[in-house]
């Protein structure tokens, strides 16, 4: 009974870690997809000397915060690399998320842990291609600093990749939860019957056999 008790506050233990994990992980997920977000539609990730950059679109000497004309800078590899790494980044965190979601809450999806090792692995890559920017055409001829939207890309990075360690550190998905209580409730059910049986079988055995009653 001892040793059953003491396995019982391991488990609850257990159980109340893997449930902090599972809501950094969740919140890391939503962070880092904001964040990446954010890069996407940044426009001030690198500051020039006459305006801002970010993936997608661009505040030149005061122009606003508009689209790039992707013609002007078609032949900018650097440039265009950090458009499709930003954007496929993005899908990539929704797909994670996606899947980390179901597992926890819903229903298992196939082949859910490597779909998200996977996806967790090249959203890091595709996150870190997009720095390269740095170097683009754009910023050899008028030089580039630090602005919000690379702070916003640095937080992405930490997000996800927080989201994708700790995931295999969360507590048994909700479906396998409620299995595994039912099974202990039938399990329960079936000790009590097997004690209240030979109990009924002795008492009537008790009854049977006393003198008096047999008289």
């Amino acid at each position: 009974e001892l040793c059953s008790q003491h396995c019982g506050t391991i488990d609850h233990i257990m159980g109340l870690v893997g449930f902090i994990f599972e809501l950094v992980v969740l919140v890391c997920l939503a962070a880092g997809i904001a964040s990446n977000a954010a890069v996407v539609g940044s426009c001030d990730m690198l500051n020039l000397a006459n305006g801002s950059i970010g993936p997608w679109r661009a505040d030149i000497s005061g122009s606003g915060c508009v689209v790039w004309d992707k013609s002007d800078e078609a032949t900018d590899w650097l440039l265009n690399m950090a458009r499709v790494c930003s954007m496929m980044a993005f899908i990539l965190g929704c797909i994670l998320t996606t899947f980390a979601f179901f597992k926890q809450c819903l229903c298992p999806l196939p082949c859910s842990q490597i779909i998200m090792d996977i996806s967790g692995l090249m959203l890091q890559i595709s996150l870190a291609l997009v720095w390269p920017m740095i170097r683009s055409q754009v910023c050899e001829t008028f030089g580039c600093s630090w602005g919000s939207g690379a702070t916003a890309l640095l937080l992405a990075q930490i997000f996800f990749a927080a989201a994708s360690v700790f995931s295999r550190c969360m507590r048994e998905p909700r479906y396998e939860r409620r299995k595994k209580r039912e099974n202990e409730r039938k399990e329960e059910q079936a000790n009590n019957e097997a004690v209240e049986e030979p109990v009924e079988s002795a008492a009537e055995e008790g009854n049977a056999t006393d003198p008096a009653k047999v008289y």
